[in-house]
């Protein structure tokens, strides 16, 4: 049986992950604006990020890019809008 620092600690990590997903899922359907995406190709590069995010620098960008590939994806996206490394482009743009 666990004690109830271990499970509440479970409980906790399991709800972030849920919200993070909600969040992914629910931008993912609007997907990249095309204020963002301005090649159209469903991700945003760096510099199309830092038309919309002038303070956004290489190493944010980094942190966001999980997958390294150089680009944020929908998901990447959303999860940087939950974690509040970037602002909600539906809600301040």
């Amino acid at each position: 049986m666990m004690d109830c620092p271990t499970l509440i600690g479970k409980t906790v990590k399991n709800v972030t992950l849920v919200a993070a997903l909600v969040t992914s899922v629910a931008f993912s359907a609007n997907a990249m604006s095309a204020e963002i995406d301005t090649d159209g190709d469903g991700m945003a590069s760096l510099a199309e990020l830092q038309v919309s995010y002038p303070e956004l620098t290489e190493e944010v960008f980094g942190d966001i890019d999980t997958n390294s590939d150089g680009l944020v994806d929908d998901e990447e996206m959303a999860i940087a809008v939950e974690l509040g490394n970037l602002a909600d482009p539906e809600t301040d743009s």
